[in-house]
C-alpha cells in the first residue's frame, strides 16, 4: 500500500482526540508521505509544496479514522436470517453454523469487501476481522481477506481464527487439526505481518473460543503470539451460559481458564467481556488484557451490558467492535459508538459516558487495544488517517454542538475518508469498487449460501 501527500484546509471542526480533547475551528492538516506533518488554524505552513493535492474541509467535521477491533465479515451473508433472529447466542450459532460448508475463499473476499465498504462509509480506516471458519478445501481464506483489504485501501489486521473441538454447534467439516492451524498461522505471520510504524497489515492469533478449542491449542496460540509479539484474541465473558459451561468442563471460569493457558499477555484482548466479576476485572488490569466492546451484538442477542466505564476506571483497555454482521446485522461503526454511548447510560446514568468519551473508544483507545501507537489521534507523526463527516445533514440540522451531534444525532456517513494520505472516499463515493455491482454479487451469493446451494 502506498502513502500519499495531502493538504486539507478550511476544516470547520478538527477533532484532535488529544488528551485535552481540543477541537480546532477553521483548521488545516498537512499529510506528507502518509503521515501527519503539521496541523493548525492560522496561516498555512510556508514549506507547503504548491503542487500538493488539496481537499476542502469547509462544512465538515474531521476526526481520526475510526478503528474497529472485532468483526466476523463472513456473517454478512446471513443477515436477518429468520431461523436465528429471535434467539440467544448458542441457539443462534447452531442455526448459523449450518450455512458455511460450501463457503470458500472467493466468498470471504466478497464478504470482506462489502464489510469494509460499510465500515469505511461510516468512518473506519483500520479494521480487525476474526475469521475462524475454514471448511475442508478452503486453505487460503486469510490471503483472500488481505486481497480485499488491499483493493479497498484500508489498514487490515487479520485474526487467524481456529476451531478444533467438535460440539453440538460445530460439525467435523469446520474443524482443523492443531498442527494445520499453527502451520498456517506461522505462514501468515511470515507472509503478511509487519509491526513497523504506519504498517498496513498485521496478523492476530485468534482461536474462536475456549468452548471450541482444545487446551493445547489455546496454550500453543498464546506461546506463538508471545514468540512473535503479535496480537492474541478470542471471545470471552459473553454469556452466562459460557461461564456455566466452563465451570462444568474446565472447573474454572472462562477468564481463569485462559490465564491458566498462558493468556496473561498485554497484546491479548477479548471480545464482549460482559460477565466478569470484580476479581476478574482486577486480573484484566493486572495483565494488560483488553476488551472489544460490541454493544449492538450484545443487545441483539440479549447477552448483557459490558461495564465499560467501570473497566476504564480500573485501567482496562477497551475499544469498539462492530462484531459480525449477522449478530449486529450491519456494520456502521459510528452507529456502534452511538449505541455504546447510550448503553453505558442505561447502565450507569446520563453522566456515565459523554460523546467525546464514546469517540475515544473508537479512536485512540481502540488503537491502544490492538497494540498501535501510530493511529487514533490527529497529531504530528501519526498516520494520515481521518474521516470527514458533513456538519449538517437532515438528522443533525440545527445542532448547537456539531461534534457531540456526531454521536447524539442519527449516525451519518462520511463525505471523505483518508487513509495514509490517500483519498479512499470522496463526496460519499468509494473510489476502489463499484458498490452497486458489489452489492449485487454479494446478494446473489448470500441467497445461495442461505439455501445451502453450491
Amino acid at each position: 500500500m502506498k502513502n500519499a501527500s495531502l493538504f486539507i484546509y478550511d476544516i470547520s471542526y478538527l477533532v484532535t482526540m488529544d488528551h485535552e480533547h481540543r477541537v480546532l475551528r477553521n483548521a488545516w492538516i498537512w499529510i506528507e508521505d502518509g503521515f501527519i506533518k503539521e496541523l493548525g488554524t492560522n496561516e498555512y505552513p510556508e514549506a507547503l509544496p504548491e503542487n500538493v493535492y488539496r481537499l476542502s474541509g469547509s462544512g465538515k467535521i474531521l476526526i481520526p479514522g475510526l478503528v474497529n477491533t472485532h468483526h466476523h465479515f463472513y456473517q454478512n451473508m446471513a443477515r436477518a436470517y429468520t431461523p436465528g433472529n429471535n434467539l440467544p447466542l448458542l441457539p443462534w450459532l447452531k442455526h448459523m453454523n449450518k450455512l458455511w460448508k460450501n463457503f470458500r475463499e472467493n466468498d470471504l473476499n466478497l464478504c470482506t469487501c462489502l464489510g469494509l465498504a460499510e465500515l469505511m462509509l461510516s468512518g473506519a480506516t483500520t479494521v480487525v476481522d476474526h475469521h475462524y471458519v475454514f471448511p475442508e478445501g478452503a486453505e487460503n481464506m486469510i490471503d483472500a481477506q488481505f486481497d480485499a483489504a488491499s483493493q479497498m485501501g484500508v489498514r487490515f489486521h487479520a485474526g487467524r481464527g481456529s476451531m478444533n473441538v467438535k460440539s453440538d454447534l460445530i460439525s467435523d467439516w469446520a474443524l482443523q487439526s492443531e498442527d494445520a492451524i499453527l502451520e498456517d498461522t506461522e505462514r501468515l505471520i511470515s507472509k503478511f505481518h509487519s509491526d513497523e510504524k504506519g504498517c498496513w497489515q498485521q496478523i492476530i492469533i485468534a482461536p474462536c473460543a475456549a468452548t471450541s478449542c482444545s487446551e493445547s491449542l489455546l496454550r500453543s496460540s498464546a506461546e506463538m503470539a508471545k514468540k512473535h509479539r503479535v496480537g492474541l484474541h478470542t471471545h470471552c465473558g459473553e454469556t452466562v451460559a459460557e461461564n456455566e459451561f466452563s465451570l462444568e468442563h474446565f472447573s474454572s471460569r472462562p477468564l481463569d481458564y485462559l490465564l491458566e493457558c498462558g493468556w496473561d499477555y498485554n497484546r491479548a484482548w477479548l471480545a464482549h467481556g460482559i460477565h466478569f466479576n470484580n476479581s476478574e476485572l482486577k486480573a484484566l488490569s493486572k495483565h494488560g488484557v483488553g476488551i472489544a466492546h460490541c454493544p449492538n451484538a450484545n443487545m441483539r442477542l440479549g447477552s448483557g451490558i459490558c461495564p465499560v466505564p467501570k473497566m476504564l476506571e480500573q485501567g482496562i483497555k477497551v475499544g469498539i467492535g462492530v462484531d459480525g454482521s449477522a449478530s449486529n446485522d450491519s456494520g456502521h461503526i459510528l452507529g456502534e459508538l452511538r449505541q455504546g454511548l447510550y448503553l453505558a447510560r442505561v447502565d450507569g446514568g446520563a453522566e456515565a459516558m459523554s460523546a467525546i468519551d464514546a469517540l475515544e473508544l473508537g479512536t485512540w483507545r481502540s488503537a491502544e487495544l490492538i497494540g498501535r501507537d501510530d493511529i487514533g489521534r490527529i497529531a504530528a507523526g501519526f498516520c494520515g488517517d481521518c474521516a470527514l463527516f458533513p456538519v449538517y445533514e437532515l438528522y443533525s440540522n440545527g445542532c448547537e454542538n456539531a461534534v457531540d451531534a456526531l454521536l447524539i444525532c442519527h449516525p451519518r456517513q462520511v463525505c471523505d475518508l483518508i487513509v495514509g494520505g490517500n483519498i479512499r472516499i470522496s463526496n460519499g463515493n468509494i473510489s476502489s469498487v463499484d458498490l452497486d455491482e458489489l452489492m449485487h454479487s454479494h446478494r446473489n451469493r448470500a441467497e445461495q449460501i442461505q439455501n445451502n446451494l453450491h
